[in-house]
């Protein structure tokens, strides 16, 4: 019986509660009344009496730029393009709201008002690779004109920040490249100085030309011993050759004593015969004539050959000397070329370090990662929020405060 009148007991209770509420706040209307009137008449005064505030937007794109650090020996990872667009909108964001950058540009514009002032009337927003920046002012010329001053002090100060690693870097590269010149300076002195003591300019080509030299006198020197070789063999020939008609010389000579022995007066064939062996006798001596004067021409030309080798022997010696000489002067000469080299690749590797400083510098400075997009306008109207918005959600909000306030004085009075 009780569980059937439970649900009947509990909507009336519920029908009573809602009945008290709307008779508390019938009792208790002019509480809500005068909340509602006050929120109202004060919010109407104060937007009625406000100065008007004017706003002024501009917009900037942001740009991932190679990394400003110049490395000597390493590249850094700077991550991907968005990372560094993130990176550059945040810190753009810290600089654009530096009180150093908000009083430069008080000081710019002559401005009466604090930095914190200044500040409290920014407003930023990033969507993408952009960033809108507005600025809140009393008039839209001092709008537009402190959003233009703090923006360009900010891309100045950041530009400058930015700027520093390579400026740094660029710095300590000069620096080293002057010790480097004095080491390039150094090395240099060095090999001349191996240059002038051994008398020789670039070693590998004086070790060629030697090596070239006793080529050409090892050949002169082979074919002066071939042709002298030669001309013994030739000079044994006609030494033969007159031996031999010297044999015949004789041999004719008793024929032609025999002939004119035996020939006597009148004879015409016995005179015909001395007068053939005469003229043979002659002959022969003619020709161990010539071939005496071939053999003592053959042998001077032997005897002349045989000094010319000999002279390219004593010259074949000499350059060996010194080729061994320029030989063993090699290891101490690529040495100091070496240091050289070395010297001069350091000094050019720091040379282009050095440029690449000095280009991210001017990259940071003069350019930058941030660029305006859309400069900022004159605004035409004031910002200001409507005056019966604001007095409808006044309105609204004392409303539901009143209702809360007249609900907590009926439980605090006492029973």
């Amino acid at each position: 019986m009780d569980q059937t009148n439970q649900p009947v007991e509990t909507t009336e209770s519920t029908e009573q509660g809602g009945r008290s509420i709307l008779a508390i706040l019938r009792r208790r209307w002019w509480i809500i009344a005068l909340f509602v009137v006050g929120a109202v008449v004060v919010t109407a005064a104060i937007a009625l009496t406000a100065a008007p505030v004017y706003r002024s937007s501009l917009r900037m794109q942001a740009q991932a730029l190679d990394a400003q650090d110049v490395t000597l020996y390493t590249r850094l990872n700077v991550g991907a393009a968005t990372d560094q667009i993130a990176v550059t909108q945040a810190n753009f964001n810290d600089v654009l709201r530096s009180s150093l950058v908000a009083w430069r540009t008080i000081n710019d514009l002559g401005l009466s008002i604090s930095a914190d002032t200044l500040l409290a009337g920014l407003e930023t927003t990033q969507a993408g690779d952009f960033v809108s920046v507005s600025y809140e002012g009393s008039s839209p010329q001092e709008a537009m004109d402190v959003l233009n001053k703090h923006v360009e002090n900010a891309l100045a100060y950041y530009n400058e920040l930015t700027a520093r690693p390579a400026a740094a870097a660029g710095q300590f590269i000069q620096s080293e490249a002057v010790e480097q010149a004095k080491t390039v300076t150094a090395a240099q002195d060095a090999l001349l100085q191996f240059q002038l003591e051994h008398n020789v300019g670039d070693l590998p080509r004086e070790i060629n030309a030697v090596q070239d030299v006793l080529r050409d006198l090892e050949s002169r020197r082979d074919a002066a011993l071939v042709d002298s070789r030669q001309a013994d063999a030739l000079a044994r020939q006609y030494t033969q050759f007159a031996a031999d008609s010297e044999d015949d010389l004789t041999t004719v000579e008793e024929t032609l004593a025999t002939v004119i022995s035996d020939t006597v007066e009148g004879d015409a064939i016995g005179l015909a015969e001395i007068d053939r062996l005469q003229e043979t006798v002659a002959g022969l001596r003619s020709q161990i004539g010539d071939y005496r004067s071939a053999e003592r021409e053959q042998q001077a030309a032997a005897a002349a050959l045989r000094a010319v080798v000999a002279e390219n022997e004593s010259l074949i010696s000499q350059h060996s000397a010194d080729l061994t000489q320029l030989i063993g002067l090699s290891s101490e000469y690529n040495g100091l070329v070496g240091a050289v080299a070395n010297a001069q690749g350091d000094q050019e590797f720091l040379r282009a370090k050095a440029v690449e400083a000095r280009l991210k510098e001017a990259q940071s400075r003069d350019v930058g990662a941030l660029q305006v997009v859309e400069p900022a306008f004159l605004p035409s109207a004031p910002a200001n929020p409507p005056v019966l918005r604001l007095i409808l959600l006044a309105g609204l909000v004392s409303l539901l405060l009143a209702v809360v306030v007249v609900l907590l004085l009926e439980l605090a009075r006492p029973g």
